[in-house]
C-alpha cells in the first residue's frame, strides 16, 4: 500500500509556487456551498523539468462524463516530470456538484458549458463557472475539454473543433478520433471562452456517460500523447492521425415525431444514405406508430439507446458534408527523439 499524500488546498492555480519535476495534487477552492465552506475543485499539475507551455485538460465538465477521468489518471500514471518539458494541469473532476449526484449539470440544474465564463455575482452554478474560469482555466496556453455523450445516448470518438482556425485545426489532427465536426464556437462553452482569450481549445468527446471505456481511453491517449510530441514537451516523432478520421462540415440531431419505445438501427460510425430507414417507433402492443429515415447521407457521430422514448427525442446525431482534409496543414513528422 502507498504512503498517503497530503493534499494541499489552495485559494487559486499559482503554477510559479508549484516546483518543477514534481506531480502536485491540490484542491483548488472555488464558490461557497449549502455547508457554508467552498466547494474544492482536484487538480494534478504535473510540473516538467524543464520549461515549456502549459497544456490544460479539463473533465466531468458534466457531472456523468467520466471517460475523461480515466483518461487523466492514465497520464499521471505515464507521464515522468523530470522527462518533461512544460506543464499538465489535468482537472479530472471540473463539476463537483454534478459529479457528486450523478448528474450532467450543476445542482442548480444548469448545463456549466453553457454560462462560461459566468460571474462573480448571482447564481451558483455562474459564481462556480466564473471562479473555475479564473482560478484554473485562465493559467492554460492550451485546453483539451474531455467530454462524452449525455444519459441515454451513446458517441464515437470524435471532435469539436473550429477548423478555419489553424491552431484549434493543428490541435484537432494531432487527436485520434473517427470522426471530426467543423464546429464554431458555441457561445457560453468553456472552449469558446478559451479560444477568445488566446487559449487554444478543442473539444473530444470519448463514447459514453457514467462508464469507464478503456479501449476509447486508450486512443484518445495516443492524440494527447501526440499533442505533447508536436508541443516537444515529450520526445518522439508526431503522427499524422487525421488520415483515418472523417471530417464533416456541421452535425445535427434527427428527432421523432410519435413517442413509444424506439430501436434505432445503425451503428456508431456507420455512413448512411438519405431515405434510409435509421429508427422505429413502436406502440406498447408491438405496432409500428412511425418510421424515421435519415433526410441527408451522413455519418452516425452518436445515437439515442434509451427504448422508452417522448415524441420529440433525439434519435441519431448526424455529421453531414463529409470532406478530404487539407494534409498540407497537418503537423509534420518532424523526430524530437534527440531534442
Amino acid at each position: 500500500m502507498s504512503d498517503v499524500i497530503v493534499i494541499k488546498t489552495k485559494e487559486e492555480l499559482k503554477l510559479s509556487s508549484l516546483k518543477r519535476g514534481e506531480v502536485h495534487r491540490l484542491q483548488i477552492q472555488l464558490s461557497d456551498n449549502s455547508l457554508g465552506v467552498p466547494w474544492r475543485v482536484p487538480v494534478i499539475a504535473v510540473r516538467g523539468k524543464n520549461k515549456g507551455p502549459v497544456v490544460g485538460l479539463t473533465a466531468a465538465l458534466h457531472g456523468n462524463e467520466l471517460n475523461g477521468i480515466s483518461t487523466i489518471f492514465r497520464l499521471v500514471e505515464d507521464i515522468d516530470p523530470n522527462k518533461l518539458s512544460g506543464t499538465l494541469v489535468m482537472v479530472p473532476i471540473s463539476n463537483v456538484p454534478g459529479y457528486l449526484m450523478n448528474q450532467r449539470n450543476f445542482s442548480d440544474n444548469v448545463d456549466l458549458n453553457r454560462i462560461m465564463p459566468g460571474r462573480s455575482y448571482g447564481s451558483a452554478s455562474g459564481q462556480y463557472a466564473h471562479y473555475f474560469v479564473n482560478k484554473i482555466v485562465k493559467n492554460f496556453d492550451y485546453l483539451l475539454d474531455l467530454h462524452t455523450a449525455s444519459h441515454g445516448r451513446v458517441n464515437s470518438l470524435y471532435l469539436r473543433a473550429d477548423i478555419e482556425n489553424e491552431e484549434t485545426r493543428t490541435l484537432a489532427y494531432l487527436q485520434n478520433p473517427q470522426i471530426i465536426v467543423k464546429k464554431f464556437d458555441e457561445e457560453g462553452t468553456l472552449r469558446s471562452w478559451a479560444n477568445e482569450h488566446g487559449i487554444p481549445s478543442i473539444t473530444i468527446e470519448i463514447g459514453n456517460p457514467n462508464a469507464f471505456q478503456h479501449t476509447l481511453v486508450d486512443e484518445t491517449l495516443e492524440g494527447i500523447m501526440n499533442t505533447f510530441r508536436h508541443l516537444k514537451m515529450i520526445p518522439g516523432k508526431v503522427e499524422d492521425m487525421v488520415t483515418d478520421a472523417v471530417i464533416c462540415e456541421n452535425s445535427y440531431w434527427i428527432y421523432s415525431k410519435k413517442g413509444g419505445i424506439i430501436d434505432v438501427l445503425p451503428r456508431l460510425a456507420d455512413v448512411i444514405k438519405k431515405g434510409q430507414l435509421i429508427a422505429k417507433v413502436y406502440d406498447v402492443f408491438g405496432q409500428v406508430k412511425e418510421e424515421i429515415r435519415a433526410d441527408k447521407s451522413g455519418i452516425v457521430i452518436g445515437k439515442n439507446v434509451r427504448p422508452n422514448c417522448d415524441a420529440g427525442t433525439r434519435v441519431l446525431h448526424l455529421g453531414v458534408n463529409i470532406f478530404e482534409p487539407d494534409t498540407e496543414t497537418i503537423p509534420g513528422h518532424e523526430d524530437y527523439s534527440t531534442k
